[in-house]
């Protein structure tokens, strides 16, 4: 699968005009578009909330999703894969 990296909804646009049927959501743009240094500074409710606006933007483009290091324990990484699937990710 080929999956161009985007960070938001006009990337994923573009990305689905030029015929790809997949994006990777990148943390590390995510962040550096927000203004921070990719070190693990997004919070999950945001990257989940970057990945709904990526989705929204382009549907019928499949988001596949960096979720970093899950977001802490067991319980943080089942919760981190239910906000990311209502968001409309299809992978991570």
């Amino acid at each position: 699968v080929v999956a161009p990296g985007v960070y938001d909804g006009l990337m994923a646009r573009l990305v689905a005009g030029a015929g790809f049927r997949a994006a990777y959501m990148t943390g590390a743009g995510t962040a550096v578009s927000n203004g921070l240094p990719d070190y693990g500074l997004m919070t999950m409710t945001e990257m989940a909330g970057n990945a709904a606006r990526i989705a929204s933007a382009a549907p019928g483009l499949a988001v596949i999703a960096d979720a970093d290091t899950g977001f802490g324990n067991e319980l943080n990484i089942t919760r981190a894969v239910r906000e990311y699937e209502r968001a409309g990710v299809v992978a991570i």
